[in-house]
């Protein structure tokens, strides 16, 4: 676009002629650019808006687009109704239950009375609990015993048990165990004593509870 002033200073008039170049629309060059066009046919603008206008002025892009569009709106008209059928056929669905559902009860503290030794960490992955010695110690959740036995990792008499889904739970240093391999408990089940077994500075029970192998802070999945 040019734009020519000419002004008549004897008449007081001024007129203004504008020229515009209109664009044609581009059928010959290819519809995605190199940079080297777009930059070469349009001055101004970010690269992303050069292309855009580019698609915007070739025939056959905007061909494609229209059509596109199209297809997109007539498949979608199609779908609607079939969904909503779906939809209000199940919701009138209605299950009964022959017997009443309950509750699983959540996990519990393996200590009645305790307090917190040494915490969770990279190094410690476990809580130790100062307690008395011979004080009961409770599986967190209910399970299946798979181990009960004195170990020489530092642990001492150690019972594991499997509460399923891949959680475990260890109470180690006990002074006493009073379940055995494959023994079924619950959380009022008493599993052991608090002791000083294995490496042990004084009575505490040391817990771990794993996830799939995976290592958890205690205090994140016990109960408050």
């Amino acid at each position: 676009m040019r734009k020519v002033n000419l002004e008549l200073p004897k008449f007081r008039l001024e007129l203004n002629f504008r020229f515009v170049k209109r664009r044609k629309p581009l059928i010959d060059e290819p519809i995605i650019p190199s940079v080297k066009t777009v930059n070469r046919k349009y001055r101004r603008g970010t690269l992303l808006g050069k292309i855009a206008r580019h698609l915007g002025d070739h025939k056959i892009a905007r061909k494609i687009f229209a059509g596109n569009l199209a297809a997109l709106f007539i498949a979608a008209s199609l779908f609607p109704a079939a969904n909503t059928d779906a939809f209000a056929q199940t919701e009138e669905i209605v299950i009964e239950a022959e017997t009443p559902l309950s509750t699983q009860k959540g996990t519990q503290f393996p200590l009645e009375n305790y307090r917190v030794n040494q915490g969770y960490n990279f190094f410690h992955p476990g809580i130790d609990f100062g307690a008395e010695i011979n004080d009961p110690v409770k599986p967190v959740k209910g399970g299946s015993v798979i181990e009960a036995n004195f170990t020489r990792d530092g642990y001492g008499n150690t019972v594991v048990v499997d509460h399923g889904k891949g959680l475990t739970s260890r109470y180690a240093h006990l002074s006493e165990i009073e379940v055995g391999v494959g023994e079924a408990v619950t959380t009022t089940t008493e599993i052991g004593k608090v002791g000083l077994t294995g490496r042990s500075t004084g009575p505490h029970l040391h817990l771990e509870i794993r996830q799939n192998g995976f290592a958890l802070n205690p205090l994140s999945v016990l109960t408050k």
